[in-house]
């Protein structure tokens, strides 16, 4: 029963396959295909001209990934860092990052709904399936998607009542899951989920004498409304969310501190409330569709750490409406509008109100000129209106000021896909992406005044896919370059850094997954990534230098074996991870950095039944000391550090 599954597990396929075709999907008794709902014209999974992953809900279940930021471990090539907390933290695809955690390189969407920047390691609730699209997605999708996409798609309610309850206890952390779902008429249909998660902490604060001080507290939930009718063309989803996070996790300690697992430093203080409502409309003309997705997220920061006090405010309202038309066999198009208006309020020891008003129109379009060969092509064109309202800083000799700016951004888009057989494909591309201009947060000179400017790329692409030896091996990848231009970089001190545009920036790259199936009850997989990311011309100095958090080869090998065995009911599986990092800097001096590491998780599952399943694991068994940020302030050298081992276990049960 369990059998059909485990080709798409996430811990064997963790490996993942860069872009998988429909055929991979087809062995054996699978005869699924996956619609790709990133693309926003429901392609699917054998079709899209890009380099995709796709990993179901019980892939990441299986793999114990519950948060965002642990899908890492699900995607090859993904790097997400923690900077100090989870509310602050840096993504990374193909060696493009940001060191501004305001302004991310790789845009997270739930339910087609873009995610506040602090809401990036958000918890994944009632996941149906995660995808993530790799490049530059400035076409479809506008800023802040330089890196790429990770589309978030819940699981919608049915007529079938159904829930769940989990319990997850190890000796890092405490986590309880509970979901329902119910139809409330022929037409309407409920769903509730909540989570709540405690993580323990490590360090001793010693003036206190306050043992696991570093502790974090995160209750999630979401409640949505579906319409659903059997006979009409409208439905609709009303989803409310919300996210409440207490954490003293912001510890930047010296690696003698660390050691000890002993400071003297203030116990750090995080509040994070979140809260999310959308609506979501879709009208089905028969040869076109409608898509309207109205949203408006709430966000505030209050933050107490080694810097101060930062408290942040941010009310983002979103309009999209598209239309995906389906004029023959051989062509379809997509045209859409969007709409944000983005309030954000920050006081680190002066009061800056930044607004900005953002406005695109974007079409993109598909046609077949052969049984074997397509061409899409699209286009965007945003124009962004920016307002900082800065009230000035004496202590730092700053002025006060209130500036406005504008900038007009085009976006495009070209891919070539040939279907060279049943079971290969190759495809070219050039995308593009940007991220917006705009104002600093807090100002650090009189400069700031100025702003910066977007900074674009553009990704040439050469991808392919294909199955071998009776579908019993999956072989993908791609080469890649990124050419990026006004790299928007912090430069100078801590405390006193300036963000202003700069020079030029290359990301050169390859990327390659093998899955083999020698058995029906064993799965293997490969998978590799090695390039270079660098700071190019009229970057003062840096040429030649690596971009931070972007390290030159990652690697990830996979296993999962379904035990042979007769003397208990139900499955019994092995399953095992270990990745691979190469050195990382932090900063773009390349003074600071994190030399290559490895990482290894295992587990053994049982699934008894349908109903109920065990997964008994340790994540990073070794023990593996890492950090995940340093930066330097008065000739010392302070870090954050990543996770040590964790034993644990898992019990799930679904009626």
């Amino acid at each position: 029963m369990y059998k059909k599954c485990f080709k798409l597990s996430p811990i064997a396929l963790c490996v993942a396959i860069t872009t998988l075709s429909y055929d991979t999907f087809a062995q054996d008794n699978v005869q699924e295909v996956i619609i790709v709902e990133a693309t926003k014209q429901g392609t699917p999974i054998g079709r899209v001209n890009n380099s995709v992953i796709v990993k179901t809900g019980y892939e990441l279940e299986k793999a114990g990934i519950h948060e965002v930021k642990d899908l890492e471990k699900a995607f090859p090539g993904l790097v997400i860092q923690t900077r100090g907390n989870r509310t602050y933290a840096n993504t990374t695809i193909r060696g493009i990052s940001s060191p501004d955690y305001h302004s991310p390189t790789i845009g997270i969407y739930v339910d087609g709904v873009l995610q506040d920047a602090a809401f990036l390691t958000q918890q994944l609730l009632n996941v149906e399936r995660v995808e993530l699209l790799r490049g530059p997605q400035g076409t479809l999708y506008g800023g802040n998607a330089q890196g790429g996409i990770i589309n978030i798609i819940t699981k919608k309610a049915t007529n079938q009542p159904k829930a769940s309850a989990g319990v997850t206890y190890s000796n890092l952390s405490q986590q309880l899951d509970a979901s329902t779902a119910i139809a409330l008429s022929d037409e309407i249909y409920a769903d509730v989920v909540i989570r709540s998660l405690k993580d323990e902490g490590n360090i001793t604060h010693v003036p206190s004498n306050t043992k696991k001080a570093n502790e974090t507290k995160e209750i999630s939930g979401m409640a949505r409304l579906h319409y659903i009718p059997d006979d009409s063309p409208l439905n609709a989803t009303l989803s409310f969310s919300a996210d409440d996070l207490d954490s003293h996790e912001e510890w930047y300690l010296t690696k003698a501190e660390f050691d000890k697992k002993e400071t003297n430093q203030d116990i750090p203080e995080l509040k994070r409330n979140v809260n999310t409502v959308s609506l979501n409309v879709g009208y089905d003309f028969g040869s076109a569709q409608l898509t309207s997705i109205t949203a408006y997220q709430d966000r505030d920061v209050d933050r107490t750490f080694i810097g101060g006090t930062w408290v942040e405010d941010q009310n983002t309202f979103s309009q999209e409406l598209r239309v995906n038309t389906h004029f023959n066999d051989a062509l379809t198009a997509l045209l859409g509008g969007y709409f944000e208006k983005r309030q954000f309020d920050v006081n680190s020891g002066s009061q800056n109100k930044i607004s900005t008003d953002t406005y695109a129109l974007f079409g993109q379009s598909t046609y077949a000129v052969t049984n074997a060969v397509d061409l899409t092509f699209g286009l965007r064109a945003s124009r962004m209106s920016t307002n900082s309202d800065y009230a000035g800083n004496p202590a730092w000799g700053i002025s006060a000021y209130d500036q406005s700016k504008s900038e007009n951004i085009i976006s495009p888009k070209a891919a070539i896909g040939w279907q060279a057989n049943e079971h290969s494909r190759l495809y070219a591309s050039l995308t593009s992406g940007y991220r917006p201009s705009g104002f600093s947060a807090a100002p650090r000179s009189n400069s700031d005044k100025d702003g910066f400017d977007a900074e674009k790329s553009l990704n040439w692409e050469l991808g392919w896919r294909t199955t071998l030896l009776d579908n019993s091996v999956d072989l993908s990848g791609a080469l890649y370059l990124i050419e990026t231009k006004d790299v928007q970089l912090y430069t100078g001190a801590p405390g006193s850094q300036k963000l202003s545009n700069h020079g030029e920036a290359k990301s050169l790259g390859f990327e390659l997954e093998l899955a083999f199936y020698p058995t029906d009850d064993l799965t293997l997989n490969l998978a590799g990534t090695s390039g270079r990311s660098t700071f190019e011309s009229g970057n003062g100095g840096l040429e030649g230098n690596r971009l931070p958090y972007a390290p030159d080869t990652t690697a990830t090998v996979g296993v999962e074996y379904f035990l042979p065995q007769s003397l208990v009911e139900g499955e019994i599986s092995l399953v095992s991870n270990a990745r691979y990092t190469s050195k990382m800097y932090f900063n773009e001096s390349n003074t600071l950095s994190q030399e290559g590491y490895a990482l290894v998780d295992v587990a053994i599952v049982y699934d008894f039944n349908d109903h109920l399943s065990f997964r008994l694991f340790s994540n990073n068994i070794t023990d593996k000391e890492y950090k995940t940020y340093s930066f330097a302030m008065a000739g010392t050298s302070l870090s954050n550090y990543g996770t040590g081992r964790e034993v644990g276990l898992n019990a799930k049960m679904e009626w």
